[in-house]
């Protein structure tokens, strides 16, 4: 990778995380810290874990036996990706040009763009089961209101229909049709055609639909990784109401984690789901009739966590800076 985009991206990100930190306020971390006690440490620790299935899926789609890349490089370029999203407005994708960037030196750029593409649409796939798997299991063994029963399955329909849309896409390919919608807007015109000068996207599209058609197995195990992924991290809300002393079923842990995740994923555009989350935290506690205020001390946590993997993510992107080569 260019070690100047690798700079901008330690630079930039080190610059906003600081903001947010001092924004969020370095006294209110560490008292949230010492309330927490000792349970900050598997709260913590649980990411690393869901990182490391979040690993094993790329891995899948990588197959990284064969181009000379190790799990270690892997989980770390994960690690990285996923701490620029965290602090990326707007769909928070900023980590898949620093995937792209990182995996160009090792498999080439049109590879590393067919690989990075082909997660983050398995990442999607995983979240959409995810919400499913959550909103089954909470109608049959939680009480709802008849409200309630409309809107998850109002959810439900378009969740499988977003399934069925991205499905699709492995099958046929999706950068060819995107460039193609781009270059029929007047401002992105001259974007997409310098892009398209860059990348071969039919090559790029040929790796998608390979991996689907060719390595079935393989897709099934990238989206299995992922969405354990997901099961791993929910026991985060486990944690932290068991700190203060409110004991939970795992059940009704995963229902806070995928409750969360779509009111934050519905408000996409705000960098680290600021506002976002407190609120709808609060929102889901409320639905399971405990105190709105556990919902914000539960978003406070979860903060504190994003801020720790971040600085993680960060440090990372340092390392291999000066331990990945460069090719020109």
């Amino acid at each position: 990778m260019n070690k100047k985009f690798q700079t901008f991206f330690f630079v930039a990100g080190l610059g906003i995380f600081s903001f947010l930190v001092f924004h969020f306020g370095i006294g209110k971390i560490f008292s949230n810290i010492k309330e927490t006690s000792w349970w900050f440490v598997p709260i913590v620790g649980v990411w690393g874990l869901a990182y490391v299935f979040n690993a094993f899926s790329w891995s899948a789609i990588i197959n990284k036996k064969a181009n000379g890349l190790s799990f270690a490089e892997i989980y770390a370029i994960t690690v990285s990706g996923f701490a620029i999203n965290y602090i990326t407005p707007v769909m928070n994708l900023g980590g898949e040009p620093y995937r792209i960037m990182m995996l160009k030196n090792k498999i080439g750029l049109n590879k590393a763009v067919s690989a990075t593409i082909s997660y983050t649409m398995i990442h999607f796939l995983s979240h959409f089961f995810f919400w499913i798997s959550a909103i089954i299991l909470i109608s049959v063994f939680l009480p709802l209101s008849y409200e309630l029963k409309i809107i998850f399955g109002i959810v439900f329909v378009v969740l499988v229909a977003a399934i069925l849309f991205f499905i699709s896409r492995h099958k046929n390919g999706i950068v060819e049709s995107l460039l193609s919608l781009l270059a029929k807007l007047p401002m992105m015109k001259k974007a997409s055609e310098k892009i398209a000068g860059k990348m071969n996207f039919k090559d790029i599209d040929i790796g998608i639909t390979e991996f689907y058609k060719k390595r079935k197995f393989d897709f099934i195990l990238a989206i299995t990784w992922d969405y354990l992924a997901r099961i791993i991290a929910a026991m985060e809300f486990y944690f932290i109401l068991y700190a203060i002393g409110i004991h939970i079923t795992i059940l009704e842990a995963v229902y806070i984690s995928a409750a969360t995740s779509l009111i934050t994923n519905i408000l996409f555009f705000m960098p680290m789901e600021l506002g976002t989350r407190e609120g709808g935290t609060s929102v889901i506690m409320d639905s399971l009739h405990f105190a709105s205020g556990i919902g914000i001390y539960i978003s406070v946590i979860y903060r504190i966590r994003e801020f720790f993997w971040i600085l993680i993510g960060l440090i990372l992107i340092k390392i291999n800076k000066n331990t990945i080569p460069e090719i020109d």
